[in-house]
């Protein structure tokens, strides 16, 4: 035990989680009935909420401030499973006698960046826009690893159907291209066509300056002459 609190008070922050899963794990000074408890703590403290604390038998006496924090995690913990957290039930989780104190309690979790949450006092609700991770047991891994899996498995059919609607997309703009092209090609050959038609028949002019009035009007000329 005196090799962990060595490490534990003179280790960079960063290390102290795995100190404590090492300690948590260590069988030989969970055996020692005098340390038994604190390690059952420490577990608490990363693992637990505050229902775990009030029926437990033989866990030291915590402290206002250990007592404040086991309700911040406890407050995580449900944060982590429900986005809308009802005032009732908050009230009976964290051991509150009214309202106000819950709601102290939620705004001070806030102000430490525990969680970014907002309160419905009209409706009496707390709704979660986030909020910070906790340790994880190892028996919770094999739910983690499903719960991953199938999010992952998700994304995957959401980007093959994303991928799909693209080419359909795609396609369906091709194929107006194409019809806007052949629709285009065709009405230049009937104007074409109709254009031939309308001048089949008429004596070609020798200036091309000269209109079609013109032309008429030489041909009676040349008529009445004759």
């Amino acid at each position: 035990m005196d090799a962990y609190i060595v490490l534990l008070t003179t280790a960079p922050q960063a290390s102290i989680p795995e100190i404590i899963v090492r300690a948590l794990e260590d069988e030989s000074l969970v055996a020692i009935e005098q340390f038994a408890q604190y390690g059952q703590l420490l577990e608490l403290f990363s693992f637990g909420v505050l229902n775990d604390y009030k029926t437990a038998a033989q866990l030291p006496q915590l402290s206002p401030q250990q007592l404040s924090k086991l309700k911040h995690l406890t407050l995580v913990t449900l944060a982590s499973n429900e986005k809308v957290l009802q005032y009732d039930r908050l009230i009976a989780e964290l051991d509150c006698s009214s309202e106000q104190e819950m709601e102290d309690l939620v705004i001070e979790a806030i102000y430490k960046n525990i969680l970014m949450a907002k309160l419905d006092q009209k409706r009496r609700l707390v709704e979660i826009d986030f909020t910070v991770g906790r340790d994880v047991r190892k028996q919770d891994l094999p739910d983690i690893y499903a719960k991953l899996e199938a999010w992952s498995n998700t994304c995957e059919e959401a980007l093959e159907k994303i991928s799909a609607d693209i080419e359909t997309v795609n396609a369906e703009a091709a194929a107006k291209r194409d019809d806007s092209r052949n629709f285009t090609n065709t009405l230049q050959e009937l104007r074409s066509n109709h254009v031939m038609a309308a001048t089949e028949g008429l004596p070609r002019s020798d200036s091309q300056y000269e209109s079609s009035e013109y032309q008429r009007e030489a041909q009676r000329v040349g008529t009445d002459v004759s």
